[in-house]
């Protein structure tokens, strides 16, 4: 491949060296550099990408792109440019021949809902006949194939290798949750949408953005965008019910639908019915009034079929088919997933991980318990600091008794993080055994939660969903809160 032809796309490019070598592919991690290759040397958190410039050249680079000039090699093609991580996606999207363009791409972005709209979504264009790719945080798929990722939006030149196969299988339409670390780190650079969809703004990864203006921010990175590109005919989906919805409007360039149970919206919700097994509600769009059965229960599980119903609306699809497709959706991995294992007593495994994610579960399964609730949660290391004592005080509030115990703690001591969210609990009077125990370890805390729970009571196991391993500093240790639950009840039943 021409470097020159790839590079000229590159606002504030510089070149010097060898302008022309034939290039063989692309690498950001040097130890994958391979003869031939371009290596971008991306400053990282912990380290700069400019450090492994000899070791990628070494591996047999042919052109290293940098945002610093350096001393380099003869013979070896340097590229100064203002950004590299824009520089890497583009770069990623000329290489794999830029595949968004040749897929009707739907991006997902807000701090909650965005792996259940995207489940519903991508059944919602199956029932139309489509082949689908879903990229989002659970896994990548095509056509319900399952992927592994390691991110929710990969990185631009993973990203754009994903998308370039999904051509190749014949995918026309793609599901994509855009996370603020992505749109902020430019990893979607190079991607063009039809559909983009706005569910929420809550606190969360502020550790990353700083504050709730600056998270707002990278979410209408995608908005801004829209529309503005190869792609002219497009739709923008929003909750108007959400303080910020009115704002991310003002930055559509394109057809906007809305969705409401509050505020006036074109598909709008009432009439709702929870249970513990089902849901349903009423729905009011452009084609009518009709009712929505659903397994999916919460209010919150209502505001994302609504964007899937829209997003159903954008692309033409018979109302009929949509709610087909919508009430086959059974679950959604580790969202409200109930865990069987022949007790009697429920048990809950939910992704909830933010203080708006952790309030709205358990205040939907709390009329729906006789007897007491029982949580299990923690909060990250390295990660939102803030949040940590509100879940606290929420799950002192609205649970009977907690179990504060570990997530991800990576780097950070476990005890530490496990105090903060004390913290928050202890503020609502909840300060002795009878409202909350803390244990450090994981697996253990399910256990006692388990045992703990009566015939009406139920167990609520928030925070890590569908995953299945734990991280201690970079050591991952196998633990997956479903399976946990199930040895442990088949040990009591045995």
């Amino acid at each position: 491949m021409d470097l020159v032809g790839i590079i000229s796309s590159i606002k504030g490019a510089k070149i010097s060296g060898n302008a022309g070598p034939e290039i063989s592919g692309l690498a950001y991690d040097s130890r994958n550099v391979r003869k031939g290759d371009i290596f971008v040397a991306i400053p990282g958190f912990k380290t700069d990408g400019a450090k492994y410039v000899p070791q990628a050249i070494e591996n047999g680079a042919a052109a290293v792109v940098v945002e610093k000039d350096m001393d380099l090699l003869e013979g070896i093609t340097k590229i100064i440019v203002p950004n590299a991580r824009v520089a890497l996606a583009e770069l990623a999207a000329a290489y794999y021949g830029y595949p968004a363009r040749k897929l009707k791409m739907i991006g997902i972005t807000g701090t909650n809902g965005k792996t259940t709209t995207s489940y519903l979504i991508e059944s919602i264009l199956r029932k139309a006949g489509h082949k689908v790719g879903v990229i989002g945080t659970v896994e990548a798929r095509i056509e319900g194939r399952g992927i592994p990722l390691k991110l929710t939006t990969p990185e631009s030149l993973e990203l754009q290798e994903l998308l370039a196969d999904m051509v190749k299988e014949g995918v026309t339409h793609v599901v994509m949750e855009v996370s603020s670390h992505s749109l902020e780190l430019h990893r979607t650079h190079g991607c063009e949408f039809e559909v983009a969809i706005y569910t929420n703004l809550t606190h969360d990864h502020l550790d990353f953005h700083g504050d709730m203006q600056s998270y707002f921010k990278s979410k209408l990175k995608l908005f801004e965008k829209l529309g503005k590109g190869f792609k002219k005919d497009v739709t923008g989906i929003v909750n108007v019910d959400d303080p910020y919805g009115k704002k991310v409007m003002t930055y559509i360039d394109g057809s906007i639908l809305t969705y409401g149970i509050i505020n006036n919206a074109n598909l709008m919700a009432s009439g709702f019915e929870i249970k513990l097994d089902s849901m349903s509600f009423n729905v009011e769009m452009f084609d009518g009034k009709f009712r929505i059965d659903t397994p999916l229960i919460g209010v919150y599980n209502a505001y994302n079929i609504m964007a899937a119903m829209l997003c159903g609306r954008a692309f033409k699809i018979p109302v009929n088919k949509v709610k087909e497709a919508v009430e086959e959706v059974k679950y959604v991995p580790g969202r409200f997933e109930r865990v069987r294992a022949g007790q009697k007593f429920p048990v809950i495994v939910d992704f909830a991980h933010s203080p708006d994610s952790l309030q709205q579960l358990l205040e939907t399964v709390k009329p729906l318990v006789k007897g007491k609730v029982i949580l299990v949660f923690g909060c990250p290391g390295e990660r939102d600091k803030a949040k940590r004592p509100i879940m606290g005080e929420i799950a002192g509030r609205l649970a009977d008794f907690s179990f504060i115990t570990t997530d991800d703690p990576h780097a950070e001591p476990p005890a530490k993080m496990i105090a903060q969210v004390e913290e928050g609990i202890k503020r609502i009077g909840a300060v002795s055994r009878k409202h909350y125990l803390a244990i450090e370890d994981r697996k253990t805390a399910i256990e006692q939660a388990l045992h703990m729970a009566g015939d009406d009571d139920m167990v609520v196991i928030a925070g890590r969903g569908h995953e299945k391993f734990q991280d201690y500093n970079g050591v991952k240790i196998e633990i997956d809160d479903r399976e946990v639950v199930r040895e442990v009840i088949g040990k009591r039943s045995s």
